[in-house]
């Protein structure tokens, strides 16, 4: 959960969609070590659309976050993708993808643009960007690969 869920976030809003259709499997080399959570996690979303993501997250990799994205105009990618700074990627057009810092606080540029929300939420009385109902269909779809996983099956969200 801590680690696959960057995919996760990522697959949902790119897509613009939630995923109707979920399919994943967990493995463990090292059962001792990871005893109580998964090792690593692959799992593939299904949109209404008909778009199918492709997603993994591992405790155990020395791989870093990315994600590429394919569509029939061309495709982009993000490496890395889900560090607090330094985010950036292509795209096929040649063009480079950056995301501008925030501020000036070092390694926390996002972590501190969700606290300086929060706050502005607090002080202004206003709703946050990022509410709790989208923590929850974030945890109803990581129950649903963990469900997958332990089942062999593919879990239905629709």
């Amino acid at each position: 959960m801590d680690v696959g869920i960057y995919a996760l976030q990522a697959t949902r809003f790119i897509t613009g969609e939630e995923p109707v259709l979920i399919s994943g499997m967990e493995t463990k080399t090292d059962p001792v070590k990871f005893k109580e959570v998964e090792e690593s996690i692959v799992w593939q979303e299904k949109f209404p659309s008909g778009v199918i993501a492709y997603c993994s997250a591992s405790y155990n990799s020395k791989l870093f976050g990315r994600y590429t994205a394919k569509a029939d105009k061309g495709w982009f990618e993000m490496y890395p993708a889900f560090y607090y700074d330094g985010n950036h990627g292509r795209r096929s057009d040649g063009q480079e993808i950056r995301y501008p810092e925030v501020d000036a606080l070092g390694e926390y540029y996002q972590f501190a643009a969700e606290l300086d929300d929060f706050a502005q939420c607090i002080l202004n009385h206003q709703p946050t960007r990022v509410p709790g109902e989208e923590g929850l269909r974030d945890v109803k779809i990581m129950m649903a690969i963990y469900e997958s996983a332990r089942t062999g099956k593919t879990v239905s969200l629709a």
